[in-house]
């Protein structure tokens, strides 16, 4: 059974799981939309790495 995300973890962007082409993706998309200066972007890919993480990797979302 997951574990809920805790609202402290909200504050802190996810790391990408070591060797997973998803998570990879997903934080290098956030990285450019940051570099960008584009913050709905980077909150999207946030999300996404979220939702990927917690479906695919046992809720290994912080650092």
């Amino acid at each position: 059974m997951h574990q809920p995300v805790q609202p402290d973890e909200l504050n802190r962007p996810p790391v990408p799981t070591p060797g997973c082409a998803t998570c990879t993706e997903l934080a290098i998309t956030r990285d450019d939309a940051r570099a960008r200066g584009n913050r709905r972007a980077e909150t999207d890919a946030d999300v996404l790495l979220r939702r990927h993480q917690h479906s695919d990797h046992a809720c290994r979302t912080t650092r």
